[in-house]
């Protein structure tokens, strides 16, 4: 019996839940009358068919056919599947290659006539609906209608209409809020930075835009992009509008923000929605323009560091120290001391307490020094690790060398059976056996390609070779000078450091985590910057 898998997907825009399971009730009735056996279904739900990147199911199923899970795949339409021509057929390459067809109700069984015609016309109707919907918000922005989310300062009017229907896009002030929106103005053109003024919201209970605590970003936002309470022309009654537009990042499917030309924004005047006065608004822009010339020379030298340094970290153990009471980053917040970023910027947090730079580099070099290469701690955790690895290894070893032992006696059963088909021995029965043939060589080849690649396995002295390497480490941190430049081996061997406020005042704790995994690179010289993967934590305890 042929093996079947559905698949079902709506998007968001006109369509609910319920489409999945009538999509899916349509495929199992054909499947019932074709006799094939139902043994897999897919669904993606409120997701576009623009991309299949982002759709988990659709990966899952392309991946379980190269398994060998099923035969056939059954959709509604080729649209249910994706929209996008290229996604059409890269699909259509994978199921082609799985042989595994692709057959829905409206068109039959899928040929690359189908992905040719069909997806031209489904990648036009995608063009087609983006000017229609573009075309719509821009006639309800010149009504005087908002076509966007609701900003702060603002709230969503609900009213029908003389026909009975909702009025959409409708705003009006809400009072608290425009009190909120006047000072952060007023502050700010007094001389007031984003950072004090965000930190003073948020003592005073203040919810910032969308329910969140205030933060320096959303008061100060960018200037060219239009974003930010300071920068937001509503507040000066005009709504300002398609000054950005979204493209798909084909590698990710994920949208992306480009600005458009100033001579494309559409600007409507809306007077009813004013909260600044003009002199106001012009004050604030004076003084936005004071800090930009302030600050351009710093802001360049900055960016020269960065791309000079490649991003070299300020201090010895910047982006390593966390706040262990609400987990934001430790940064330099005033005068040469590390402080808690939730406390000092945005007062979401309470730990106040700020430890010098040079002590807690101090006690974090001894702490890697004393705690990192002890033995015991060492010792046992490479030794778990390694063992770990290397059954893992012989596992994989053992199945890979059985899979191809496997894999070289189908390839000799299917030449028996060619070679008889050429001398004339033909029987039915050998189609059977050679489909059976094929199926087990497919799963097969899938496994082995599937198959992680091997990890090295763990030299059983590498206990040793790691104190050795850590001691030259030692003396190179002894020289400050040299510091800075070793900072790449330090954050192989941490993970982060968290800090505690202690019970007495100005007292700070702190504990030192180590990567087991950045220990094993440390030693095996395999430096692996900014790469994500599974870390074993070591936590050795507290340096006081």
């Amino acid at each position: 019996m042929i093996r079947a898998a559905l698949y079902a997907r709506y998007s968001s825009d006109q369509q609910n839940a319920a489409s999945i399971a009538d999509q899916q009730r349509l495929c199992r009735e054909r499947a019932e009358r074709e006799g094939w056996q139902i043994v897999a279904s897919y669904a993606d739900a409120a997701i576009s068919g623009d991309s299949m990147i982002l759709r988990p199911d659709v990966q899952k199923l392309l991946a379980d056919a190269q398994g060998g899970k099923f035969d056939i795949v059954v959709a509604e339409a080729l649209d249910r599947v994706s929209r996008d021509q290229a996604d059409i057929a890269t699909l259509y390459k994978h199921l082609q290659f799985a042989r595994v067809p692709l057959i829905t109700l409206a068109e039959g069984e899928i040929s690359e006539l189908h992905v040719g015609l069909k997806g031209t016309m489904n990648a036009l109707f995608l063009k087609d609906l983006a000017k229609k919907t573009h075309r719509g918000l821009r006639g309800r922005v010149e009504k005087g209608f908002s076509a966007g989310a609701v900003g702060y300062g603002y709230r969503m009017v609900r009213r029908l209409n003389s026909e009975g229907e909702l009025v959409r896009g409708e705003r009006e002030v809400d009072p608290t809020q425009a009190l909120i929106v006047e000072r952060i103005f007023r502050e700010f053109s007094a001389g007031k930075s984003p950072i004090a003024i965000a930190r003073d919201l948020n003592v005073e209970g203040i919810a910032g835009p969308s329910g969140k605590p205030w933060r320096d970003t959303s008061i100060r936002g960018t200037p060219r992009r239009g974003v930010g309470v300071l920068n937001n022309e509503l507040y000066v009654g005009v709504r300002v509008w398609n000054h950005k537009h979204y493209v798909k990042d084909p590698t990710t499917g994920r949208q992306v923000t480009r600005l458009n030309p100033e001579s494309e924004w559409v600007r409507k005047a809306v007077p009813e929605l004013r909260i600044v006065s003009d002199e106001l608004w012009d004050a604030a822009k004076r003084q936005q323009e004071a800090l930009a010339a302030r600050n351009k020379g710093i802001k360049a030298a900055a960016q020269a560091r960065a791309l000079h340094g490649k991003r070299r970290p300020a201090y010895l153990l910047s982006g390593l120290l966390e706040c262990g009471a609400c987990g934001s980053t430790f940064a330099i917040v005033v005068s040469d001391r590390y402080g808690c970023v939730g406390h000092y910027r945005s007062r979401t947090c309470s730990n106040s307490r700020t430890i010098r730079r040079e002590e807690l580099e101090r006690r974090a070099l001894a702490g890697i020094v004393d705690r990192l290469v002890s033995a015991d701690k060492i010792d046992a955790a490479v030794a778990a690790y390694a063992n770990h690895i290397n059954r893992e290894n012989r596992e994989r070893r053992i199945q890979a060398d059985a899979d191809s032992r496997a894999l070289a006696k189908i390839d000799k059963a299917i030449a028996g059976i060619m070679a008889a088909i050429e001398d004339g021995l033909y029987q039915p029965s050998m189609k059977t056996r050679m489909a059976e043939l094929e199926r087990e060589k497919a799963e097969i080849t899938a496994r082995l390609a599937e198959a992680p690649a091997g990890i090295p396995d763990v030299h059983p002295g590498v206990a040793e070779i790691y104190k050795r390497k850590v001691a030259r480490l030692t003396e190179t941190l002894h020289d400050p000078q040299a510091r800075l430049d070793a900072s790449a081996d330090i954050r192989s061997l941490v993970g982060k450091i968290v800090l505690h406020a202690g019970e007495t005042r100005g007292e700070v704790h702190a504990t030192l985590h180590g990567s087991l995994m950045g220990i094993l690179d440390f030693v095996n010289d395999n430096a692996q910057p900014g790469t994500d993967r599974v870390i074993t934590k070591v936590c050795p305890g507290s340096r006081e």
